[in-house]
């Protein structure tokens, strides 16, 4: 006859859990079963714990892509005893997370000056034209160089933004 034994450990954290970066990450709860005899020790990779209660904990976790590993061993009576382990991934956000204004006015006040991509993957910009109400090309640019409306009339122009996937079009009013 063959016996198999199984221990199981009062900790459950034998999980994995994945995020993406496309906003903020809310702090997440931890926790494993508690005994009055034992002292928990935390331990992550990366992150902020921001709520310790023994037995339980709150991680902040980072914005920035990777795996993240979070950790809690116990002592009873000053031995060692259970350990457990828990991934975390953070992977880039599918997405891009961009706003697109639909007026902009180069007036000299210092306030709204020039037509530019705002949020989090407006770096990933590859061209932004701007057209008149001709289709005439104004403005040209490979990167998310802002738009002054230099030597440009009062009106409403067409832009066409590309990203490395994605074609955004639409319309911007210039107003002084």
């Amino acid at each position: 006859m063959r016996w198999l034994i199984y221990i199981l450990l009062p900790l459950q954290l034998f999980a994995q859990e994945t995020y993406t970066n496309c906003g903020d990450i809310v702090p997440q709860n931890y926790q494993v079963s508690y005994d009055a005899d034992k002292i928990y020790y935390w331990d992550i990779s990366d992150g902020e714990i921001i709520y310790d209660q023994g037995n339980s904990i709150t991680v902040q976790w980072p914005d920035s892509i990777g795996t993240y590993i979070i950790s809690v061993y116990t002592t009873r009576f000053g031995c060692e005893g259970d350990t457990s382990y828990h991934e975390v991934t953070v992977t880039d956000c599918p997405y891009l997370q961009i706003f697109i204004p639909n007026t902009f006015t180069p007036n000299g006040d210092n306030h709204n000056e020039t037509f530019y991509i705002h949020g989090i993957g407006s770096d990933k910009i590859k061209s932004m034209v701007i057209y008149n109400r001709w289709g005439d090309i104004v403005y040209e640019t490979s990167s998310n160089e802002p738009w002054t409306g230099e030597n440009c009339q009062i009106g409403i122009y067409t832009y066409s933004v590309r990203t490395h996937n994605q074609h955004y079009t639409g319309r911007v009013s210039l107003i002084r």
